[in-house]
């Protein structure tokens, strides 16, 4: 196709047949498709439900809300070969694939399968997964409540110092914005 044409064609239809040039392999999908009320997260133990590791439990390791796909640690996985790199000899690789939230379900603790799983509020007003099997209350993986240790961040050369974020550089007055610009433009006139 010409330049012309394809520039006619942009400008009739507003839109151009061309190649995809980067991975589509993580597209979100649309707003009214995804899962409003997550019920797993990452660190619940999870049942497949469908394909080659139908029945196996494992672990979720991470969670693509956008998509409502998430991945199982050691299931679902597929062989691709890497090229070979640096120190890297190459050759084939096992990697997890993404899985559909509707193929997993989550593991009651109480028998160790799959259930589904509801909301309620205990009588402290906290809400909490509850088994709907069971009635067998779900909580959420310790590993949910780790994040990044303070400790273990090192300031670097861009980082706003201690110092000069508590320090108070403006100083609140009854004032108009306009009087006091006036005010420090003039100074006081000395009474004789």
């Amino acid at each position: 196709m010409s330049s012309k044409v394809a520039s006619k064609l942009l400008v009739r239809t507003g839109r151009l047949q061309r190649p995809i040039t980067g991975p589509r392999r993580f597209r979100k999908i649309k707003p009214d498709l995804q899962v409003k009320n997550w019920k797993i997260v990452r660190g619940d133990n999870v049942e497949i439900l469908a394909g080659k590791d139908k029945g196996a439990i494992g672990k979720v390791s991470q969670v693509l809300r956008g998509q409502n796909k998430l991945f199982v640690e050691g299931l679902n996985c597929h062989y691709r070969y890497l090229k070979p790199r640096d120190e890297f000899q190459g050759g084939m690789v096992r990697s997890e694939a993404p899985i559909h939230y509707s193929k997993v379900a989550l593991v009651d603790p109480s028998d160790g399968k799959g259930t589904k799983v509801g909301f309620m509020f205990t009588k402290d007003g906290e809400k909490v997964r509850v088994s709907r099997r069971t009635g067998t209350i779900i909580p959420k993986p310790p590993e949910l409540k780790v994040t990044r240790i303070r400790e273990a961040y090192q300031e670097g050369p861009k980082d706003t110092t201690a110092e000069n974020a508590t320090k108070i550089t403006y100083v609140m007055s009854k004032l108009s914005f306009r009087n006091e610009i006036l005010k420090a433009l003039n100074p006081k006139k000395k009474s004789e």
